[in-house]
Order: structure tokens, then sequence, then C-alpha cells
């Protein structure tokens, strides 16, 4: 491994690539080869993260080498992949309705005047994928977009100034996380519009709130989505032939 530069080397790069020799534009140069720094190393530390959890490596394990808890991994991998309100959103492991979703909660925000995405906005964006399996698990289990809708503006009321380039709120942001941890806890190796359904239940905020006082309970929510996912299984599985394969 090649050594760290030293903290001389280091002012003196700093002091040759400054626009001008005085102390602020010093200080700029400093802070964006750090940023630069910064950046490229979590890029790093995020690619052999990765590495290791396609090698099957456990959240715990992976916990453990980087000194932190099961949970702090997690979240700062997901932190890693996810940039909200300042640049691309990038989601390796959500599916295209999932992904779907989270682009048209800024819809649903600028819809109902608002300058934010909060875990409202991600709730009733599930609705715009009616063959999500969160939407489907909503509709059976009684609720519908129009009385999710009413339950969101009698806490939310609509403002004026919607903006598709709002910022998620960190509750909103939350969500992903929790989605995050919800499907490793179910085996599950992507992130579908059931996760993000079972992450807003976790969070505190409205969209939490409207699924509490609807009588779903959290619990409740996860038996409807494993039973519709193996429904799903049992009805892609391939008929068996009464012969061995070769």
């Amino acid at each position: 491994m090649a050594p760290a530069p030293s903290l001389e080397q280091l002012i003196q790069e700093v002091e040759r690539d400054a626009p001008a020799p005085d102390p602020l534009a010093r200080l700029q140069t400093a802070a964006a080869m750090l940023e630069v720094v910064t950046a490229t190393t979590d890029a790093a530390l995020g690619y052999f993260v990765d590495q290791a959890r396609r090698a099957g490596h456990s959240w715990a394990e992976i916990g453990a080498s980087l000194g932190v808890t099961k949970q702090a991994a997690q979240q700062r991998q997901l932190s890693r992949n996810v940039t909200l309100g300042v640049g691309p959103v990038t989601f390796e492991r959500f599916t295209v309705r999932a992904r779907n979703v989270v682009s048209e909660s800024k819809s649903v925000a600028v819809e109902l005047g608002h300058n934010y995405i909060g875990t409202e906005h991600l709730f009733l964006a599930l609705y715009k994928e009616p063959e999500g399996l969160a939407a489907v698990v909503l509709n059976e289990a009684g609720l519908t977009e129009e009385r999710a809708s009413e339950a969101v503006l009698s806490r939310v009321a609509r403002g004026s100034s919607g903006n598709p380039m709002a910022p998620f709120t960190p509750k909103a942001i939350a969500v992903f996380s929790n989605a995050l941890t919800i499907a490793l806890e179910l085996g599950h190796n992507y992130i579908g519009t059931e996760h993000l359904l079972l992450g807003l239940h976790r969070s505190d905020g409205v969209a939490g709130n409207v699924l509490a006082d609807a009588g779903l309970a959290y619990h409740e929510l996860v038996a409807l989505v494993v039973g519709k996912l193996s429904d799903f299984v049992a009805k892609n599985q391939p008929p068996s032939t009464g012969r061995k394969s070769r």
C-alpha cells in the first residue's frame, strides 16, 4: 500500500493549485480538494462493501470489518447509493416500479403544491403503480387511493408552490433506509414497492400515521406482503413433469 501524503505535502499541493496566494483562495482550494478525496474514498469503500455483499457476507460481518454496527453499515451504503435533492438518484437494487414510485412522488408533491417531498408523497405515489405489490395490498385492505388522499389532506394542507426539484425530507430519506433493512430482513435482494410500503409504515411521518389510523398494523402488512409473494411464486412455478432433470 502506498504511503499517505504527509501534511506538509498536502499543504504544498494546495499552495501550488490555489488560484491566488491569499488565505481565502487557499482555504477554498483545500476544501475542494478534501471534498474530492472524501467522495472518491467513500465511493471506493462502497464498491468493496458491495463486493462483500455479492460474495455472500452478511451486514453483521461487514459492520464488524468496518468497526460499526450492522445497521450503521447498511445505512452508510444506502447513503452512498442515494443522493437526494442535490444530484441524480441511483437505486441499484430498486425495481423499476419502485423507482417509478420515487419519481412519481415528485409529481404528487407538485400536484399538492408542496415544495418538499415527504412520506405522504411517497405514500400516494405507490398508487401510481397500480400493479405494484404495494398498491394491490393497500386496495385489497380497503385503503383505496381516494381514501388515502383524503387521509393525507386531513393532516397536510395543500400548498401553492409545488417544485419538481424539491428535496426529500429527512423522514422521507429514512424510508429508503427502512426499505433496505426490511428487504434484508425478508431475505430479498431487491427493493420493491412492498418494501417502500413497509418502510413508510415504520417511518415517523404522515404516511405511517395514515396507515396506523386505517387499522393496518405493521405485522399485518408484512403478512399480506409475504402471502402475495408466495402466491406469485406458486403461480409462476413450472409444472412438474415427474421426471428427474438431467
